[in-house]
């Protein structure tokens, strides 16, 4: 029995989940600034829930990115520090791809473009599909890109998800005229628990020293 426990605090939200064999449990809470607070509490309530030790798990994995600057530096730094003291590898999961994920297992549709607000004028753009697992994977790799400057989609079948839809609509629309989901939508550990148990059965993991943030971009927006 496969046991992943992940986190994300790449946005506002704070998240964790702990995987057990077919089994998920999760906390989650929309808590700007209090991510510091929040997380450690949440990985200790789920062990406690599952009675299990950090050394019996199989693997820690975590949203690595893009996002907030801070957020995913604080996610890297506490999978850092769990991973060294139970000697476990890590698992890095697209923050894009944990959004992606979640609207094909929430809605059911296959095909998703992730337009995150990046600031600067700029978005973190993600074109997913799922695989024979059921698991999304990137179609080409996550972007830094200008809204004006997106490639657009001929296909049939793709859904929009993500804050940068509600933000640059306007723009994006004229490329990709596709149904948008909520634009309100977070990634969330239990859905990189998904991938991270699928990623971890081939051997795609880490270890602690190279669970390291994925910026995308070098001039940072501090968020």
């Amino acid at each position: 029995m496969t046991r992943i426990l992940a986190i994300d605090t790449s946005t506002d939200a704070c998240s964790a989940a702990l995987l057990c064999g077919n089994k998920i449990y999760d906390r989650f809470a929309i808590a700007p600034q209090q991510h510091t607070k929040l997380l450690l509490p949440m990985v200790h309530e789920l062990l406690a829930e599952v009675q299990l030790t950090l050394n019996q798990l199989d693997a820690i994995a975590f949203g690595c990115g893009p996002g907030s600057f801070t957020g995913i530096r604080l996610a890297a730094s506490v999978v850092q520090g769990l991973a060294y003291a139970a000697n476990l590898p890590v698992v890095k999961v697209s923050t894009l791809c944990a959004l992606a994920q979640e609207v094909y297992k929430e809605l059911g549709n296959p095909m998703v473009l992730v337009a995150q607000d990046a600031r600067m004028q700029e978005i973190y753009w993600g074109k997913y599909r799922v695989d024979n697992e059921g698991i999304m994977r990137a179609v080409v790799p996550d972007q830094l890109i200008a809204p004006q400057k997106v490639v657009g989609v001929s296909d049939n079948g793709w859904i929009g998800v993500g804050n940068g839809w509600k933000i640059y609509g306007d723009i994006l629309t004229k490329h990709c005229n596709i149904p948008i989901v909520e634009s309100k939508i977070y990634p969330q550990a239990k859905y990189i628990t998904q991938i991270a148990a699928v990623d971890f059965s081939v051997g795609l993991m880490v270890s602690a020293e190279e669970a390291l943030p994925t910026y995308l971009r070098e001039e940072v927006a501090w968020t």
